[in-house]
């Protein structure tokens, strides 16, 4: 089985996964950009709170309640005798289920890789570097991260987790780190 790799069989299908996510998510950013982003990817697939193929993750979907506030009107009998009915509006909230994709490019009309374009080529390397047990001193030092987001976004779960790295334009967490030497302090970036 190679380092790095969930599951041999399946294996093209979860080069193809591996490559598309890092192409989608980080077509533009540097080579350890990438290869976080892929690291990100391998390790969900290794951890048990996650699908257990790189597939499996790319594709992931999470349903989430959404409350939304809706008007509804009630009709209403009023008297024992002279029997009246009237109906009254009241705002009620309603919860409905909401999927939501893991990677925001599964959820969105992404426009379709040029097999030409030198950026999915970078990523299709990087990912099958990745699934060959490449970037040994990248791979340590993203060993524990399972989430990233883009430096624009403020998720609410980013304080909850251990800040790794803030590489191009993305930001890498774990939940804990194995070696404390490699957390780095917030104030430090």
């Amino acid at each position: 089985m190679a380092p790095g790799h969930a599951k041999e069989v399946g294996k093209q299908s979860d080069l193809e996964c591996l490559a598309k996510n890092i192409y989608y998510e980080s077509a533009s950013e540097s080579e350890e950009g990438k290869v976080a982003v892929g690291l990100v990817t391998i390790n969900r697939s290794n951890n048990g709170d996650f699908p257990s193929s790189i597939c499996g993750v790319v594709n992931q979907r999470t349903v989430l309640s959404v409350p939304h506030e809706v008007t509804q009107t009630r009709t209403v009998t009023e008297g024992m005798v002279f029997k009246k009915t009237r109906q009254i509006k009241e705002r009620v909230t309603v919860w409905t289920n909401r999927a939501v994709c893991q990677f925001s490019w599964r959820c969105e009309n992404v426009h379709k890789i040029r097999k030409n374009d030198a950026r999915w080529d970078a990523s299709l390397a990087v990912a099958q570097e990745l699934l060959d047990g490449g970037y040994y001193e990248l791979r340590d030092k993203y060993r524990d991260a399972l989430y990233f987001h883009e430096r624009h976004i403020r998720p609410a779960w980013a304080h909850q987790k251990i800040l790794i790295e803030r590489i191009g334009g993305h930001i890498f967490y774990a939940n804990h780190r194995t070696d404390p030497d490699l957390t780095i302090a917030r104030s430090e970036l």
